[in-house]
């Protein structure tokens, strides 16, 4: 496959005079894409986006865009293919006849409405065909490489919701605690610091030796004080409380868990977060798997 035959130009020869019919615009393995066959469908982005706004989802849609779209259709159809799933075109209008069934239509006036957004009934089943081969590729190839964690989905609805009172926790805590008469006034906001090094290395300075540890195992925001509380919520997981002194006692809370109570509310908004979560992270997902993927094939643009 010599990549010199894949740059021709299509001639067609009318009384011995040569015009120029097309160019290659694009190939990926034995598929070749015209100019003329992308501009085709660049002319019907605005069909497309709303048969299929999944696929064609960016704002503005070049020519160059036009191409990559194809050649990924092409890698889907290949991948798919190889897991034992065609979409055949008994399946293809078994889905458009469902959709004219739910919309009370007949195929003329299907026919008519697609004449009316500019594209014809044969670009509509393909479009049909690659959706559903998207939607499976989806489904199949991209959803089980998503990992979103529940707790994931817990902190982001705390972030949406940091303001409202109503928000509980459930902690599990370790308290170290030092007589406050040991510890310099200007310490206090050290002694996190102060602490988290002890974490890693073991050494504490000697004025704090007498630094005791109680493990105070699971509890939630109801069995705490109000000011306690309000101080672990505003504490991150896996990090030291700032100090809190009482009756002469100061303590520094580490949270060596942290998670949001499954309140009704969190419970109905769990979905939508969810998807907004799945929609960054597929996104990312997809785009290193087609670089990788496309490794394999042989392509070429020439736009």
């Amino acid at each position: 496959m010599k990549k010199a035959s894949f740059l021709l130009t299509l001639l067609i020869t009318f009384s011995a005079n040569a015009k120029l019919l097309d160019k290659i615009a694009g190939v990926i393995n034995d598929k070749v894409y015209s100019l003329s066959e992308l501009k085709r469908i660049k002319k019907t982005i605005s069909a497309r986006k709303e048969i299929a706004p999944f696929i064609y989802k960016k704002k503005s849609i070049s020519l160059l865009d036009v191409l990559k779209i194809q050649q990924r259709k092409f890698i889907i159809k290949d991948k798919l293919s190889a897991q034992g799933f065609v979409v055949s075109d008994d399946s293809v209008e078994a889905r458009i006849k469902d959709t004219e069934k739910k919309l009370g239509l007949r195929r003329g006036d299907l026919i008519q409405f697609l004449k009316a957004k500019g594209i014809s009934f044969d670009e509509y089943f393909e479009l049909i065909r690659e959706a559903t081969e998207y939607n499976i590729f989806n489904r199949r190839i991209i959803t089980p490489l998503v990992n979103i964690t529940e707790q994931e989905l817990k902190s982001l609805y705390y972030k949406k919701n940091s303001s409202n009172k109503a928000l509980s926790f459930q902690y599990d805590i370790v308290d170290f605690t030092i007589s406050r008469k040991k510890v310099q006034k200007s310490d206090l906001k050290k002694l996190p610091s102060i602490l988290r090094k002890y974490q890693k290395t073991g050494n504490l300075p000697s004025i704090y030796n007498s630094i005791e540890t109680n493990n105070m195992g699971e509890l939630s925001d109801d069995d705490l004080p109000k000011d306690l509380s309000r101080l672990l919520q505003k504490t991150n997981e896996k990090t030291f409380s700032k100090a809190y002194v009482k009756n002469g006692v100061v303590h520094l809370f580490y949270l060596k868990k942290k998670e949001l109570t499954a309140s009704q509310e969190y419970l109905q908004a769990k979905g939508k977060l969810y998807n907004e979560l799945y929609a960054k992270r597929s996104k990312s997902i997809t785009s290193n798997w087609f670089s990788r993927e496309s490794l394999q094939y042989y392509i070429l643009e020439d736009i």
